[in-house]
C-alpha cells in the first residue's frame, strides 16, 4: 500500500475510533465503572519476546498479588508472531482474538490511553520478581504427544535430555522486515558448537533452532547435533523444545523469555546492554566486552558503570541499546569466544547437577551484583553472571 494512503487510511481509522470512544464506549465504562471496573489491555503480539515476557510479567505478578480486586481485564491480540503461544496464553487470559476489534484498539489508543480504561502491559525490566514466578504455563495432553512425536522423528528417546542452543542473526528481522535495533547484539552461531559437542559428550543432544535460517551446520560427524532450526522447524515445536529443554543457550534474542514461562533456565551469552534480561533467578549470563576503538584497550565494569551502562530505572535510555551508542562512545563490540560460550554451558550444568559455586567465583558474582547492579530491587533475584566468566575477568571486576 503506497505511503500516502496509509496516512490516510490511519487518518480515517484514528477519526472513527475517536467518535465511537466518546460516543458509546466511554459513556458505557463510566456507567458500569461504580460497580465493576473493566480495563482494556492490547497484548505485544507483533514480537515473540513481548509475547512471552510482557504477559508473563503480568501473569507473574497477578500470582503474586493476587486478583485485581472488583476487575475484569480484556485483553486483545491479533496476527501473533507465535500463534501455538498466543493459544496457550489464551487458557488462562480472557483474549479477544479478532484483527478487526485488534485494529480499532490500535487506533483508539491515543483516546483511550487518556482515560483509566487503558492499562497497558507492564513493561518493568528492573522488576525480576514476577519472572521468578513459574511455571505459568503448561503443555496439554495432545500437545505432549505431538511434542514426544517430533522428539522420536529427531532421534530421541523419553528418556534423553537435550539443550536447545541458537545464536543471533540478521536473517530473521530481514525476512520479516519488523527492522532490529539489536545489530550490535549479533553473533555467529560457530561460537556455540564446542558447546554443542560437549552436550553430546555427556550424553545430551544439542538441538538447533531459530526462525528464518536459511543456512544449515556444516556437517560435523555429529548426529546428537540436530539443526531442528533448517530440517524441522514449526512455530509449535519452538514452544516445545524451549518449554521442555534442559536449558536454553543462546544471546539475547526474544527467546529467552520463553523457557521461563514453564520453569527451565537460560544461560545467555553475548548479552548487551548489561542489564540482566528477567529470566529467573537459576538463570547465568555472560556479556560482551566493550573495546576503545582507538586503543583496543578493554573497557572494565567501573567505566561502564559510570557512563550508564547499568542503568535500570530508564532501561530505554540506558546506554548501549542502540549501535549508534557505540560508535559515539567510539567503542566496539567484543564477542564472547568459544571457550567463554563453552564455560557458561558447562556452569549451568554444573548447577543443575547441583555442584556447589567455586567460592572465589561467588565471591566475584556477589561483587558484580552490589557493584553494578546495586539500582535494581530484589537483587538476588536476578540471574548470576556465569562462574567461569567472572573469574576469567576478575580484573575487570575488581578494577
Amino acid at each position: 500500500m503506497p505511503a500516502m494512503l496509509k496516512r490516510i487510511q490511519h487518518v480515517i481509522g484514528r477519526a472513527l475510533a475517536k467518535t465511537l470512544s466518546y460516543l458509546f464506549i466511554l459513556p458505557v465504562l463510566y456507567l458500569i465503572e461504580p460497580f465493576w471496573r473493566i480495563r482494556l489491555t492490547h497484548l505485544w503480539v507483533a514480537r515473540f519476546g513481548p509475547l512471552a515476557y510482557n504477559t508473563h510479567v503480568f501473569v507473574g505478578t497477578r500470582i503474586l498479588e493476587g486478583p485485581e480486586p472488583r476487575t475484569t481485564r480484556l485483553f486483545f491480540g491479533a496476527r501473533p508472531a507465535n500463534q501455538p503461544l498466543f493459544t496457550m496464553w489464551k487458557r488462562i487470559l480472557p483474549i479477544i482474538e479478532n484483527p478487526i476489534l485488534s485494529a480499532f484498539y490500535h487506533y483508539a489508543g491515543p483516546t483511550l490511553s487518556k482515560t483509566r480504561f487503558f492499562r497497558p502491559l507492564p513493561n518493568n525490566y528492573h522488576d525480576h520478581r514476577p519472572l521468578n514466578v513459574g511455571p505459568v504455563l503448561s503443555f496439554s495432553k495432545a500437545e505432549e504427544e505431538r511434542g514426544q512425536s517430533l522428539l522420536r522423528d529427531m532421534g530421541l528417546t523419553p528418556d534423553d535430555w537435550f539443550v536447545v542452543f541458537q545464536s543471533r542473526d540478521a536473517s530473521f528481522h530481514a525476512q520479516t522486515g519488523l527492522g532490529d535495533s539489536g545489530t550490535h547484539r549479533l553473533c555467529s552461531i560457530d561460537g556455540f558448537m564446542a558447546a554443542a559437542g560437549e552436550i553430546t559428550r555427556r550424553g545430551g543432544y544439542a538441538i538447533r533452532i531459530g526462525a528464518g535460517l536459511n543456512t544449515p551446520l556444516p556437517e560435523n560427524g555429529n548426529s546428537r547435533i540436530i539443526d531442528y532450526a533448517t530440517r524441522f522447524r514449526r512455530d509449535w515445536a519452538d514452544i516445545y523444545l524451549l518449554g521442555k529443554c534442559r536449558f536454553l543457550l543462546a544471546p539475547g534474542t526474544g527467546t529467552v523469555f520463553v523457557p521461563g514461562l514453564f520453569g527451565r533456565p537460560v544461560a545467555q551469552s553475548n548479552m548487551l546492554p548489561y542489564i540482566p534480561n528477567p529470566m529467573g533467578r537459576h538463570s547465568l549470563y555472560t556479556t560482551k566486552l566493550l573495546k576503545d576503538a582507538r586503543t583496543g584497550r578493554i573497557l572494565n565494569f567501573a567505566e561502564l558503570y559510570e557512563m550508564g551502562a547499568f542503568n535500570f530505572f530508564h532501561p530505554h535510555e540506558a546506554m548501549l541499546r542502540f549501535p549508534r551508542e557505540l560508535d559515539e562512545y567510539g567503542l566496539i563490540a567484543v564477542d564472547n569466544d568459544e571457550e567463554e560460550i563453552l564455560g557458561l554451558c558447562l556452569d549451568m550444568i554444573a548447577q543443575l547437577d547441583g555442584n556447589p559455586v567455586n567460592p572465589e567465583a561467588a565471591r566475584l558474582q556477589r561483587l558484580y551484583k552490589t557493584q553494578f547492579l546495586n539500582q535494581a530491587t530484589d537483587i538476588d533475584l536476578i540471574p548470576d553472571l556465569a562462574p567461569s566468566f567472572a573469574l576469567k575477568y576478575r580484573y575487570l571486576i575488581e578494577a
